[in-house]
């Protein structure tokens, strides 16, 4: 076994090397993880444009698929584990962020929202100067440690659909956050009758489409400039697409047309683009709900009429990531779910690769781009 390893290093923003690395030690309370393969995602494109306040360097990298290599005596007191006993040789999947710690304001006083604690590290995001390294999945190998969470993956589902596991988290989060405090019995929340207009139709705009399909939706829409992701979209799931690129008050009435004159029930936007945000108010019928997903970066603002949100009396449910539990949602999803998977990722490239593979993400013809060690 050598005694380093290869990572694909972002030292500065738009700047990427591949730097070797001293294999880590682990300790008792430690996993040292051999990378199978992590897909890219649109927040380390994000990051490779500057758009996030990091201290670089960074291996980033955080929708993994690993195989355990290195399995500390007491890893199975100090870290959450799903799925069973862990043994050397497991495959497993790990949740960016690690376990709230239980002690901060939100910890306290909103545990049910662990993404707020205020004192979590998030692998992919972390310098690589801060030792233990590497703590991303643009590697040979990662380390885990004390409150990590750790998923085995079930059997019968491969590696190459478990990769999704973190986007897919996204993705059931969101169609989730439309359900509570959903009362379906009485016209509110997300229920199978329902209609929902998804805006975007990238890898997490997919993969909504997919979880809509897959809890039985009676009416899903999905939007966006480009006609190869809105003919994918068609084989996620949607009933109806939409072309962003035709004028507002047409794709308007468009909606309405699908929806009982009044509009979607429920807007998930999921593009990330400011105007996108506007127009879901625009979309959504009164009494609606819009779910907001695709803002994990700042890319400005847009004008907004907040009459329109009291003149519809509308939910907005913001969404920061997702409850680590939720990846337990995500493999169920991914092992039964019928969407074509296998067409979802649509390039693989090396570590040597991985620059470019962050270069064609978001591209035209790219969904989910894997970076395979």
């Amino acid at each position: 076994m050598s005694s380093t390893v290869q990572a694909a290093v972002m030292t500065a923003p738009g700047k990427m090397e591949i730097r070797e690395f001293l294999r880590p030690a682990i300790g008792d309370d430690d996993i040292l993880l051999k990378i199978e393969r992590t897909g890219i995602c649109g927040s380390d494109k994000h990051m490779y444009a500057g758009h996030m306040p990091l201290q670089f360097p960074i291996i980033p990298g955080h929708e993994l698929v690993g195989v355990i290599e290195e399995l500390g005596s007491r890893a199975h007191d100090e870290m959450a584990i799903v799925g069973g006993p862990l043994a050397v040789g497991d495959r497993v999947t790990t949740t960016p962020s690690s376990q709230a710690c239980g002690k901060c304001w939100y910890c306290l006083h909103q545990p049910q929202r662990p993404t707020l604690c205020a004192n979590r590290y998030v692998h992919g995001f972390v310098s690589s100067d801060v030792a233990p390294t590497p703590r991303g999945g643009f590697s040979e190998v990662m380390h885990l440690g004390p409150r990590s969470w750790v998923f085995k993956i079930p059997n019968g589902l491969s590696s190459e659909h478990a990769v999704l596991t973190e986007p897919a988290a996204v993705a059931t989060r969101a169609v989730e956050r439309a359900f509570g405090p959903g009362l379906p019995h009485i016209g509110e929340g997300l229920g199978m009758d329902k209609s929902v207009l998804v805006l975007g139709a990238g890898p997490i705009g997919q993969l909504v489409v997919a979880a809509l399909a897959h809890v039985g939706v009676d009416c899903i829409i999905a939007t966006d400039l480009s006609a190869s992701r809105l003919e994918m979209a068609k084989n996620m799931g949607a009933h109806h697409t939409l072309d962003a690129g035709a004028a507002l008050e047409d794709r308007l009435e468009a909606a309405k047309a699908l929806t009982d004159g009044v509009g979607p029930d429920i807007v998930i936007e999921t593009a990330g683009v400011p105007i996108v945000f506007k127009e879901s108010l625009d979309y959504v019928r009164r009494g609606g709900i819009v779910v907001e997903v695709g803002h994990f970066t700042d890319p400005g603002g847009v004008d907004i009429h907040p009459n329109v949100v009291c003149f519809k009396d509308l939910d907005i449910r913001g969404m920061w990531a997702y409850p680590a539990i939720q990846f337990k949602t995500a493999l169920s999803f991914l092992k039964n779910t019928t969407a074509p998977l296998d067409d979802f990722i649509t390039h693989r490239v090396s570590l040597a690769q991985t620059e470019e593979g962050i270069d064609v993400t978001g591209s035209e013809g790219s969904m989910k781009v894997v970076v395979e060690p």
